[in-house]
């Protein structure tokens, strides 16, 4: 599935996606003949019985399941054309019995995400730069299992996005790789190493235990042994990985232009008697980031209640009725789809990016800069590795490392909002040269 057909899938209602077009009924017999036909026309350096031996451990399937076995009907043929609908249980090949085969030196470039498409990781390091480049096929969450194994058997390559081996069709897609000997990327924006788990934001705002954490990162970290190639987002990433994997490349988040909005439209924006300040949430994950910058606020609140209007956008549990007590207009937005967080972003004068000084904070990518750039606003965010690099300070956003920091910038901002309007064009501008594709 190119990246076209996910794009129509993005601009639609986010209850129509459901409606893929890899979310076929159920293939007849003859269907499935034509499937094995594919694989053979695909690769004919293999044989049928090769291929068959990459699909499933029939053995396995047909003791499993007497119903299967007792109706004389081939376990292949029953998996691909009804148990995986049903759900039945997948009984992986036994690779290490199978002898790799030769490199498809001619094959395409594949991209996968075991997740929603409307994901950030997979619009970042998966949709986006394939809205350029237009080189890959795309397999997600939402592409039949037979459509997705064709398009391996016919890979020279395969990019993982943030893959996890908590999922068995992560788990079996990989062996798949390594026997057909096509070529395993990794690519992450974010921690893999057990070792940080305990500065995952999950962790540190309470929403996830520990030792799952921990366990979760040892099994998703061990991915990283059966790769050819890392590709991360940010500097921080690649430094703390490379003891376990050579071939590492840092490819930035961007951002496709057509999402930003004209620059001449940006200077038309007035900033009204009130300075309207958005808190981009996202997950519950970012309770504790929000904790560095909730005593500022509150101060502020009662100093300046009439100065500026306050917004939370995401997840973290809603604060307007502490805000709204002290007079200062207050609004709270779920969770919306990307298109409608740009929309609501353009709505503000500042976004707010408070997080925690973590070595998991300053592997992040600084996405909430560029998607609040995009849009003509200027954020104002803590001193990690990757804001530090896009920012500089009272020029195109503001840097903040303490709580007096966060007040007094909100403060100054609050009685001089041309400084607000520069900043944010600067801003703009500098996402433009730096972080858009």
């Amino acid at each position: 599935m190119k990246y076209s057909s996910v794009f129509k899938l993005l601009r639609s209602d986010p209850a129509s996606n459901s409606q893929s077009q890899n979310s076929t009924h159920v293939p007849s017999q003859d269907q499935f003949a034509d499937f094995l036909s594919n694989l053979a026309r695909s690769r004919p350096d293999l044989s049928d019985a090769y291929i068959k031996s990459l699909l499933l451990d029939e053995k396995q399937y047909l003791s499993f399941y007497q119903d299967i076995k007792n109706s004389g009907l081939s376990g292949t043929y029953h998996y691909y054309t009804y148990g995986y609908k049903e759900g039945r249980e997948f009984f992986e090949p036994n690779f290490r019995a199978i002898k790799k085969s030769e490199r498809f030196e001619s094959g395409q470039s594949i991209i996968f995400f075991d997740t929603v498409k409307t994901n950030a990781s997979f619009l970042y390091r998966g949709y986006f730069p394939e809205v350029r480049k237009n080189s890959s096929v795309i397999i997600h969450q939402d592409t039949s299992f037979l459509d997705s194994v064709k398009e391996i058997f016919t890979a020279k390559e395969m990019v993982f996005i943030r893959p996890s081996n908590g999922s068995r069709k992560t788990k079996y897609f990989m062996h798949l790789c390594r026997t057909l000997n096509v070529k395993i990327i990794i690519d992450v924006d974010d921690l893999l190493l057990p070792d940080y788990s305990e500065y995952k934001g999950a962790v540190r705002s309470g929403i996830s235990d520990y030792h799952q954490i921990l366990k979760d990162m040892t099994r998703d970290s061990s991915i990283l042994l059966g790769a050819d190639q890392m590709v991360c987002s940010t500097k921080t990433i690649a430094n703390l990985h490379s003891d376990l994997i050579e071939n590492i490349t840092i490819s930035k988040n961007k951002l496709p232009r057509e999402y930003f909005l004209p620059r001449e439209s940006l200077g038309k924006k007035i900033i009204s008697r009130k300075v309207r300040v958005l808190y981009l949430s996202g997950s519950k994950t970012h309770l504790k980031d929000y904790s560095t910058i909730s005593g500022p606020l509150m101060k502020l609140a009662q100093d300046y209640p009439n100065k500026f209007c306050l917004s939370f956008l995401g997840m973290v549990s809603d604060q307007t009725s502490i805000f709204s007590h002290l007079g200062v207009e207050c609004n709270f937005l779920p969770l919306v789809n990307f298109n409608e967080m740009l929309s609501e972003i353009n709505k503000h004068d500042i976004v707010l990016v408070p997080l925690e000084k973590t070595v998991f904070n300053d592997a992040k990518s600084n996405i909430k800069f560029i998607e609040a750039a995009s849009q003509g606003v200027a954020v104002i965010a803590s001193s990690v590795a990757e804001y530090v690099d896009c920012i500089k300070n009272n020029e195109n956003g503001w840097i903040c490392s303490t709580e007096d920091e966060w007040y007094a910038t909100l403060s100054y901002l609050f009685d001089n909002p041309e400084a607000i309007t520069n900043a944010s064009l600067k801003a703009f501008d500098s996402a433009i040269a730096g972080y858009s594709l």
